[in-house]
């Protein structure tokens, strides 16, 4: 979710239906102190309740918080050291994806460096989620230059069948999808594409899959993620944002609301910059067992900060999602 090309991305907006970038989308839910992020995955662990927040950088940072809107404390990391992968960014690693299978805690975390295709999805497991209770597994899967994508962005999801499977992939041909086996870790099969914007330089990533009702719904993020100028911005609606498609199955194909492939720069839009939000993406999505809402999370990058526009200051979102419709809407919470 932060690769960061450093270009202007060039997105075909006709193409991904961005006229409705002037829509209302609501804003995030107001927090108790500021929480600086990028990638976020936030989880309750079943045992409390506790919201347990997690984020690219600091080894996998861990915050906790007995609110959803906070306060949320830094109380660590999910590594305690250097990723066992032998990659660069072993000591950086990034997009931790956590969730809650047969008793424990999976977190597949990506290590790569910014524009590079040498990479890998790592994975860590813990019964608690606290700091000093994670395993460290290693490698899972793993990209180098010429590789048809770039393993990053990991995203668990059970499919229809109950077997894991990990949707994964940023840029280079975007978003792939492997099954995984019984331990959540060896692969099954070999990769396949899912999603695929076709507009250079071929903007997706940070997939994340969520079954609602009778379908599976695919989010990326696309655009310009990060590395902004005030003063040089990309023109408006090719900085980050998210679009979905759905399917009956977690393997896809995934189609848009007008019914278009996924696989063909597909995709209909969830939300985009809007008054102070600004490039929202890198999301995720739980339940919240004290609302019994489904909460979309994401980094924005506010525009009133100490320096407006800069990703040093990418912040918290949340909002609800209102599937009446079939598809998600966000609502404010």
């Amino acid at each position: 979710m932060v690769r960061g090309f450093g270009i202007t991305v060039l997105l075909g907006l006709l193409t991904f239906g961005l006229g409705s970038l002037a829509a209302s989308f609501p804003d995030p839910l107001k927090l108790s102190g500021s929480v600086l992020i990028h990638d976020p995955s936030l989880i309750q662990r079943a045992s409390d309740g506790k919201y347990f927040l997690f984020t690219t950088h600091n080894r996998g940072g861990i915050l906790t918080a007995t609110n959803l809107a906070g306060p949320y404390t830094t109380v660590g990391s999910i590594l305690s050291s250097d990723s066992t992968i032998n990659l660069p960014g072993r000591d950086d690693i990034w997009a931790p994806d956590v969730s809650f299978h047969n008793g424990k805690y999976y977190a597949y975390y990506s290590v790569s460096t910014f524009g590079s295709q040498n990479s890998a999805i790592g994975l860590a497991t813990s019964s608690s989620m606290d700091p000093g209770t994670w395993t460290d597994h290693g490698q899972v899967i793993a990209s180098k230059t010429g590789s048809p994508y770039n393993a990053i962005d990991g995203n668990l999801v059970i499919d229809e069948h109950g077997s894991p499977l990990l949707t994964f992939g940023s840029f280079w041909s975007n978003i792939y999808q492997v099954n995984l086996g019984s331990n959540f870790q060896s692969l099954s099969g070999s990769p396949t594409q899912v999603s695929f914007n076709a507009t250079s330089p071929q903007p997706e990533e940070g997939a994340f899959v969520w079954k609602h009702g009778s379908f599976y719904y695919l989010f990326f993020s696309s655009g310009t993620c990060c590395g902004f100028d005030a003063k040089n911005l990309p023109p408006p609606g090719n900085e980050y944002k998210v679009f979905v498609g759905r399917s009956s199955s977690a393997h896809g194909p995934f189609l848009d609301k007008s019914g278009r492939d996924l696989r063909n720069t597909g995709g209909t839009l969830v939300l985009a910059s809007h008054g102070n939000v600004y490039a929202p993406g890198g999301q995720s999505i739980f339940t919240d067992s004290k609302s019994g809402k489904d909460i979309f999370v994401y980094h924005y990058i506010p525009v009133n900060s100490p320096q407006p526009y800069s990703d040093v200051y990418a912040s918290l979102g949340l909002n609800a999602i209102d599937w009446s419709s079939g598809w998600p809407v966000l609502k404010s919470i």
